[in-house]
Order: C-alpha cells, then structure tokens, then sequence
C-alpha cells in the first residue's frame, strides 16, 4: 500500500491541460457575444438637432402666404400658361431700367441664344437744331463762320463735327427755332432728339418650349409692373438691343 504525502506547493506552476483552456475560451465568447447584444439591442438616443443649428438667432420667417393666396397665384400661374402655351413669341415688358440688370441675368440663366431679343422704349427730354456731322473740322469752321455772318450766333462744334445752334425742352420749341434761322437764310440745318431717357425694355424670346414658357411665367413675378403675352414674332434683325445714338442724336 502506497501513501501520498503532501510535501508543501511546487515552485513550478501548474500547467492548464487542453480542455481547461478550451472551457476559458467558450466563456470570453460568451462574455464578449452577451456585451455585444446589450449595446446594439439598447434604445438609440435622440439626435441633439440643436448642435447642427447655424446662426439660428438670425433666420427669420420672411412672409408666409396664405392656402387660398397661394392657391389663387397657382391658379393665375396655370392659366398664364395655357395662355402662352404653343406662342411664337412671348415678351416681358415693363421691366424697369434700375432692374434691367436683374433681368438679363435671369435670361441668361435660361440659354436662349439668339432667341432672346430686346427692346428699348425710351423718353425724349430734350432736342436740338443742328448741322449735321462735317467730313473735318475745317469744314466745320467754314459753317460756322457763314452761320455767324447771318446772324446765328449760339453756335458749338461736337468732337464728330456736327455743329449745335441750340437746345431745347420741346420739339415745338426747336421747330420753331429752325424756322427763325431758315428765314435768315440758314441751310443744312435739322430739328431732332438730344437726350433720350430710359423708360422701359421688353425681352422677347422666340419660339419658347413648354418649359421655357414656365420658367417665365414664375420669373415674372420677380419684376414688378411687368407683364407676359404672346406677340408675333418680329422680322428677322428686329428687336435686338438699341443700337448706340447716333450723332445726330446723341443721349445724354
């Protein structure tokens, strides 16, 4: 018979066998798989929609228009459609000289092209008597000097050697001049326009599609006293931008 005695502990450490390792292994799975769970499974917290406000002490609500004004614009918009639908010309007129800039630069954000015309309407304020323009200067000096010698004597030369005999604020007054001259013997002289004002431009686009005719319809509102109709088309070289006075008519 064999007895075991027990002699104290082994200075060796003891070395696990496989299952134990195994066993321990299994559990830091378990451990890890069960922390998993909770976190995903656990309710996700409410966005803080406060920290992506920016300069929120500065938004303002500018207008908010009323359900039956909005529907009365949607209807207007509608039916201003219909109306310009399948046109060969539409034209905004009305538009303001201080919003002529703002004007073009929504057109151009359409891309017409050559399809987009405009049109100056303006104001005379002033006109004048005149010669018209010498081939130089020293015919100029020549006109003049006959002008003075039959009695005219309010006389300037402009740098294209038209010669003025007089401003005035109506063309009846300036007609009335010329006639006065005429009668001293004046001749070559002419009555016209001096100063032009702007009063108003039309843009006209040819042949719109139904999507251009809608982004029109919606960008009129922008501009106010301006209106949309459909026009006939003029001919070709019509319409385009106001060419430069001449010097018989030279704008202020």
């Amino acid at each position: 018979m064999r007895i075991l005695c027990w002699t104290g502990w082994s200075s060796s450490p003891a070395i696990p066998d496989p299952v134990s390792r195994l066993l321990f292994f299994l559990l830091l799975v378990a451990v890890a798989a069960l922390g998993a769970h909770l976190y995903l499974t656990q309710p996700a917290a409410s966005p803080d929609l406060a920290t992506r406000e920016v300069n929120r002490e500065s938004v303002k609500i500018v207008a908010v228009m009323p359900p039956q004004a909005a529907a009365h614009e949607a209807e207007e918009t509608r039916r201003a459609m219909q109306i310009l639908a399948g046109a060969a010309c539409v034209e905004m007129y009305g538009i303001a000289p201080a919003d002529l800039p703002r004007a073009r630069d929504a057109f151009a954000a359409l891309h017409l092209g050559d399809r987009l015309m405009e049109r100056r309407i303006e104001d005379i304020t002033r006109y004048w008597v005149f010669v018209p323009p010498a081939a130089d200067r020293r015919t100029a000096d020549l006109t003049i000097a006959n002008l003075r010698r039959q009695g005219v004597n309010d006389i300037s030369v402009r740098p294209d050697n038209a010669i003025s005999l007089g401003v005035f604020s109506s063309e009846d007054a300036a007609r009335r001049f010329l006639a006065t001259i005429e009668a001293k013997g004046v001749r070559g002289a002419e009555a016209g326009a001096f100063v032009k004002e702007l009063r108003e431009v039309t843009l006209l686009v040819r042949e719109p599609d139904t999507e251009t005719v809608a982004r029109l319809t919606i960008m009129q509102r922008d501009f106010a006293n301006s209106k949309l109709h459909a026009v006939s088309c003029p001919a070709s070289g019509a319409g385009s931008p106001a060419a430069t006075p001449s010097a018989n008519q030279p704008s202020k």
